[in-house]
């Protein structure tokens, strides 16, 4: 599986939503699974989301090319049904810590977020929104310009609440939450896009994203009725992902 790595303005539906140039975002994708590092140039520090085994000489590369800078930590916002994570190991490589949130049962993790709070960074605090439905310990995580969605929100989309654990409910008053604690200007950077990684402001999600202007009744009447394969790695991803 070829891995690619892209920057912001390679994906980024309008360029007029670029953000300022210290805030930087490099976008690490093999097949339709997306991860992030983020960083910003004035302050020296940076943050790693949801990386992925079969990735980790990317970030490794990336790593390389921002020297000093502090890593804020490494952050699963679910826990991850269709790849292997590396947070753990990608964190020790970084000397960072590993941030989950509290219903993740795995031990490889370094602080447990139980309730939305922010974590403080010279750029600006590091927002952990919690977000159960795709999975129960599923979170999104803002920082400057940037929130990164996981599975709660896709483009023009949202996660599948099929697999295990999964909450059509609870996700649809996490999509209610998010309006109340984002602004339209921000940039939803989802964890898959299976039409190339696109990004886009929340304000645009606001507009497009029919998953985020369904009543409740709807949104879990579709989400009920889909139907599709599980992924391909579900029960490996698991075993790893859960020890």
């Amino acid at each position: 599986m070829t891995t690619l790595v892209k920057s912001l303005s390679d994906i980024l539906i309008s360029k007029e939503n670029l953000p300022p140039a210290q805030w930087q975002l490099r976008i690490v994708s093999s097949g339709d699974c997306q991860s992030y590092i983020a960083w910003n140039q004035s302050t020296l520090e940076a943050l790693a989301i949801d990386p992925k085994l079969e990735d980790l000489d990317a970030y490794l590369k990336i790593k390389t090319e921002i020297q000093n800078y502090r890593w804020l930590g490494v952050v699963d916002t679910h826990t991850h049904a269709d790849h292997i994570s590396t947070a753990a190991h990608l964190a020790s490589v970084l000397s960072a810590p590993v941030f989950m949130q509290n219903l993740s049962t795995t031990i490889r993790v370094d602080f447990r977020i139980a309730k939305t709070s922010s974590l403080s960074s010279t750029a600006g605090p590091v927002r952990f929104i919690m977000t159960p439905g795709h999975t129960p310990d599923a979170m999104c995580v803002a920082w400057g310009p940037f929130c990164f969605t996981g599975d709660t929100v896709l483009y023009n989309d949202c996660g599948r609440d099929d697999l295990p654990g999964g909450d059509p409910t609870a996700h649809y008053h996490s999509l209610q939450a998010l309006k109340k604690e984002l602004k339209p200007e921000i940039l939803m950077c989802p964890g898959h896009d299976f039409k190339g990684g696109r990004i886009s402001s929340w304000g645009a999600q606001l507009q497009t994203n029919s998953s985020l202007t369904q009543d409740e009744k709807s949104f879990v009447e579709e989400s009920v009725a889909f139907d599709a394969p599980a992924p391909a790695l579900l029960k490996k991803s698991l075993f790893e992902n859960l020890k």
